[in-house]
């Protein structure tokens, strides 16, 4: 990447406004639709006078499992203030899933530390780090942070630092009555957390439920539990769902809205093998798509999770290569059943926890072909997936699971912090190409990639480190057209596909048509 001269910029800007003016009311794709649904991360518009980031999960106390930081990012041109309210935790008492008082929702059992707020200066056009443990006056062991800026397109994502691996991903810029999980695990050698925060002044009511071993849990502890105003409780799901190698997750809230994140922890220190953490997704839906596609040499599999109560989700499984003179690929079809999942798995059969019940898909994808995937409610049911691997090497702690996609956008936001990475790019307009650049904020100072081309309804692999992206910078990703973006995070100890926020303005649902049989 270059210094940016606004003079390239303006005229990128120039090519994509007479894109969009050219596009007459016949012309403009299905995908434009007004986009209604609640979204987890989601960047403001530069005219707003604020912005609001719930970063839930991670630990400041010497367990040294989840170690949490937040990384701030400023795309203007001007300095941001920003206070960040730490909501600290000391020991969580676990509640009983045994049914000691039949019919009783009991109230929160946790030791709730004062809350610390400090106030902190993000310059223009730069990121800024804090650890939660070194904020003078935090104590406890699990802690989430409530940030508040006065710059309308702040970006805020955290980083979890342990001794079995590194993640880092986005916080959320809303609360929700639901959140959905497709894929934890309690396995052998792992632990699932689930940590969820009322911001509010008011009471928050749940219920959550659980799906794994082909049947659904509703423990008699997480029915009606109340969490606290501006209350943590973060769930160990490993003493509620014991040794299950999948598990889907549902919370839903009878009154109040809340943030829920989700912690997979791999292994221990003398083997570590990855820490995983992100935000659930607020909505279902009938569409998700997988940019980056999945390893088919290690242990990776799609999750596909059905939360309904009565309905049966019939879904396909689209696999699409990116060669386009390549073998058809046969999609897969499966059905899951209200209130249970399915796995369809892409590689590492030799993984003795493998059920033979799963749907193995690896033998239909061509040796050395990249695809993508595309996970479709053939009847409307509203599912969640995600991807899930396992690595078996300790030396690449890369074990985790995160959710597709379920829309696009004209512009994108994340924070890099090495050179290092991938995006991986889908346009799902069927009849015009995209126009995709990259701005990334450092020190100041604005860099700027060249104009990347995509093909109608294709995916692109843009080499971050080619690019010549600086470190600890802030990316800001925009496209002539809506288009769905992962990015793959790589380092020492982490190496994950995960989502990216996206801009408000030019945010629309996602849709996909089938690839025809040629």
């Amino acid at each position: 990447m270059k210094v940016t001269r606004w003079p390239a910029l303006a005229f990128f800007i120039v090519i994509m406004i007479a894109a969009f003016v050219l596009e007459d009311d016949e012309g403009i794709s299905s995908i434009e639709q007004v986009f209604e649904r609640n979204q987890a991360f989601l960047v403001g518009d530069r005219q707003d006078l604020s912005s609001t980031w719930y970063c839930v999960s991670g630990t400041v106390g010497g367990s040294g499992i989840a170690d949490h930081e937040i990384l701030l990012g400023n795309p203007s041109n001007k300095v941001a203030n920003a206070s960040i309210t730490v909501i600290p935790v000391l020991s969580p008492n676990q509640l009983s899933t045994e049914n000691d008082e039949p019919n009783v929702s009991s109230e929160l059992k946790i030791l709730q530390l004062p809350s610390v707020t400090t106030d902190v200066i993000i310059p223009e056009r730069s990121t800024f780090s804090i650890k939660l443990s070194d904020i003078e006056g935090v104590n406890g062991e699990h802690a989430a942070a409530f940030i508040q800026s006065d710059l309308g397109d702040l970006v805020a994502e955290h980083r979890l630092s342990g001794k079995v691996g590194v993640s880092q991903s986005f916080c959320s810029s809303n609360a929700s009555t639901e959140w959905n999980f497709a894929a934890g695990t309690t396995r052998s050698g792992s632990r699932e957390i689930i940590s969820i925060y009322n911001p509010f002044p008011d009471n928050a009511v749940l219920d959550i439920t659980f799906a794994a071993d082909g049947r659904t849990r509703r423990p008699e502890a997480f029915n009606g539990l109340v969490v606290p105003p501006n209350a943590l409780l973060p769930i160990d799901i490993t003493d509620v769902v014991t040794l299950a190698e999948t598990i889907g997750a549902r919370i839903e809230t009878r009154i109040g809205r809340v943030v829920a994140e989700r912690m997979l922890f791999f292994g221990d220190e003398f083997d570590p093998r990855g820490l995983s953490s992100g935000i659930g997704s607020p909505t279902l839906n009938n569409i998700w798509v997988f940019p980056g596609g999945f390893d088919t040499e290690s242990n990776s599999s799609l999750v596909v999770y059905n939360p309904s109560s009565n309905s049966e989700a019939e879904v396909e499984v689209e696999i699409i290569s990116d060669v386009k003179s390549g073998p058809y690929i046969e999609p897969v079809n499966i059905s899951v059943k209200p209130g249970s999942l399915e796995q369809v798995i892409f590689g590492g059969g030799s993984d003795p926890s493998e059920s033979a019940s799963k749907l193995d898909v690896s033998d239909r994808i061509p040796r050395g072909v990249p695809f993508w995937v595309v996970v479709r409610s053939l009847n409307k049911v509203p599912i969640v997936s995600e991807r899930f691997g396992v690595t078996s090497e300790s030396l690449v702690a890369s074990s985790g699971s995160n959710m597709g996609i379920d829309l696009a956008a004209r512009e994108h936001f994340f924070i890099s912090n090495s050179s290092g990475g991938k995006l991986a790019v889908v346009l799902p307009a069927e009849d015009r190409l995209t126009l995709l650049q990259l701005f990334a904020y450092s020190e100041g100072k604005i860099y700027e990639s060249q104009i990347i081309e995509v093909s109608a309804k294709s995916r692109k692999i843009i080499d971050l480190q080619q690019l010549g992206i600086p470190e600890d910078a802030l990316i800001r990703v925009i496209s002539s057209e809506p288009v769905a973006l992962e990015r793959y995070l790589l380092s020492q100890m982490m190496g994950q596909w995960d989502r990216v926020a996206a801009g408000t303005s030019g945010l629309v649902e996602l849709e996909i048509s089938p690839q025809p049989f040629e």
